[in-house]
């Protein structure tokens, strides 16, 4: 099990992780990235995982099988931010619909990263 309550963070931008880990640390929570999903769902098994935050400019394949699986698991299972592009409506309508407990267009996502650390995601359904 992990020590720490751990924020995941599925993506292949090197750019979106000192901004998450940042947050996250000053949250109390410690942050990981990863680019695969098994890898993911390793971590997720480890328990102490609230948030898993998914980057939607990854390939779509990724992603798609992510939400899958994570939706899948028993509870208690991790709040499930995924954010893009505002412009990307396909794959921000996608993520909705195949089960994300939030969507965020990544401009509305940066703006509240403190605050959906602070509250494990819970803020983005206010």
């Amino acid at each position: 099990m992990l020590e720490q309550e751990t924020v995941l963070l599925l993506t292949g931008n090197l750019f979106l992780i000192p901004s998450i880990k940042t947050a996250a640390a000053a949250s109390g929570l410690t942050a990981a990235s990863v680019s695969d999903v098994d890898k993911l769902m390793e971590a997720t098994d480890l328990g102490n995982v609230p948030l898993v935050l998914i980057d939607l400019d990854m390939e779509e394949q990724v992603w798609t099988v992510a939400l899958a699986k994570l939706r899948s698991k028993n509870p208690p299972r991790p709040f499930i931010i995924s954010s893009g592009p505002g412009r990307n409506t396909e794959a921000l309508s996608k993520a909705r619909q195949m089960g994300s407990d939030a969507v965020m267009i990544r401009r509305d996502f940066f703006s509240s990263l403190q605050e959906l650390m602070k509250s494990r995601g819970q803020s983005a359904l206010d």
